[in-house]
């Protein structure tokens, strides 16, 4: 049994990578075009590139394992099948449910690494790829000076120059238009340019020019200052890239513990909320009741009681609208935080609901044809996120708890996967299954037009 464990495990290791790698990629691809014009506008480098496709792996990898597994899984018994090899282990008493041991250990195995890895390494990936692509976001293009051309890079100026010597940063009949503050124009037959110490300045020291300057007690009229060296400092020079070091983390940047300090935190402050809702309604109510054995004593209410009721009624309504706007806030942040545990933990569950389903699809393989394990892989694929989704939206609306939300979709593949493991082992195939049901719709129409 030690062979035949070792056998399965190793067949699937081959098939579990190369789902691995093509599912990945699949992601890598689709990350790729989303910042992509990120990428060539902020003008990055290789290594930052490669800096932020290794920080969000995390995430890719902690959904492609287990739809590697499906694949691994099904194509393992898809070959076991079409070799007869699950035939023969029956005809060695080897029951089916036996060959799922080794592949459903394996899958415990990865089911246990995955949530150490959702719960550790894949927040810290997470946070650290939100504050590069932040900072990345800030990041300035990158600029050029180019001969005769004018470049309008920096807030508030324009910079056009004729030569530009690159040794030694000389530059020839500068045109400088300053749009910012005092509007002006700047001409210089040469100078220098070079950047401040810190690199956050564009410094141009500018040799035997003019500036032409509008003239702020006439409005039609202009000075003209004539200057033999001027130095301008354009800030906002530097497109290095700054990293932050914030400490904010979102929801998926924490691990378990911290989401769940947080949620605690969050009960608190909405259980006094209730409280302060509670106590208002009680004053409301006492008020109400004063009120009317006021009119009681006097059916005439003068015009100040009558002010003084409806300021106090209005003052209740805001407060209420207030407190329960924070409530709803309070709620749904508590609902969306307890998702997010949950799922820490269903997704990398899935691997062994994904043993469960592809085992059956891929012994169904030999009969009905590769092509229909792949195509009932890829439908069972479609309503597991459609279910992790569409569960996800509901928890955080507080129309489902978050435990059934985001377990659900494994019970419904684990449950799909053990009905089609017992039609196997009853020797079903989808094939037979289809031409039953049509021999039974048949003859139930048969009947029908018999006894008409």
């Amino acid at each position: 049994m030690k062979i035949l464990s070792r056998y399965l495990l190793l067949e699937s290791v081959g098939p579990f990578f190369f789902g691995l790698a093509i599912i990945t990629l699949v992601l890598v691809m689709d990350f790729l075009v989303d910042i992509m014009n990120l990428i060539i506008d902020k003008g990055l480098g290789i290594p930052l590139v490669l800096e932020l496709f290794g920080l969000n792996l995390a995430w890719m990898l902690a959904l492609a394992v287990p739809m590697a597994v499906l694949v691994a899984v099904l194509m393992t018994f898809g070959r076991l099948a079409s070799d007869n090899e699950i035939i023969a282990c029956k005809a060695c008493g080897i029951s089916f449910n036996r060959l799922l041991f080794p592949m459903m250990g394996g899958a415990f195995i990865l089911t246990i690494l995955m949530i150490w890895f959702n719960d550790r390494v894949l927040p810290e990936s997470n946070h650290r790829a939100r504050m590069l692509l932040t900072d990345i976001t800030r990041k300035k293009p990158t600029w050029s000076l180019e001969e005769n051309i004018f470049l309008d890079h920096f807030e508030g100026y324009s910079i056009k120059v004729r030569t530009i010597a690159r040794k030694t940063s000389e530059i020839t009949d500068i045109i400088v238009i300053q749009t910012k503050g005092s509007e002006r124009i700047i001409t210089a037959r040469r100078g220098l340019m070079y950047f401040s110490s810190d690199g956050s300045m564009l410094m141009l020291e500018l040799l035997d020019g003019e500036i032409l300057e509008a003239d702020p007690k006439s409005p039609n009229g202009y000075t003209l200052t004539e200057f033999k060296k001027q130095t301008i400092a354009i800030p906002g020079a530097s497109s290095d890239l700054e990293r932050s070091t914030e400490s904010t983390r979102g929801d998926r940047e924490m691990t378990v513990g911290m989401m769940l300090e947080q949620n605690r935190g969050r009960k608190e402050k909405l259980k006094t909320v209730r409280v302060q809702i509670d106590s208002l309604l009680t004053n409301a109510v006492a008020e109400a009741n004063r009120s009317r054995a006021v009119r009681s004593e006097n059916p005439i209410p003068t015009r100040n009681a009558a002010e003084t009721a409806y300021i106090f009624n209005n003052e209740i309504k805001g407060r209420l609208t207030f407190l329960g706007k924070n409530a709803r806030n309070y709620t749904r942040e508590i609902n969306s935080m307890a998702v997010e545990i949950q799922k820490k933990f269903s997704i990398p569950v899935a691997c062994l609901a994904f043993v469960l389903i592809g085992a059956p699809l891929g012994s169904f393989a030999r009969k009905g044809g590769f092509a229909t394990g792949i195509g009932l892989s890829l439908f069972f694929f479609i309503i597991y996120w459609a279910f992790l989704i569409g569960g996800e939206q509901l928890a955080d609306a507080g129309l489902l708890p978050a435990f059934w939300a985001m377990w659900l979709p494994n019970f419904v593949i684990s449950v799909a996967g053990i009905i089609l493991t017992i039609l196997f082992i009853r020797q079903s195939t989808i094939v037979s299954i289809a031409d039953r049901l049509k021999a039974a719709f048949h003859i139930r129409a048969h009947k029908s037009g018999a006894k008409s």
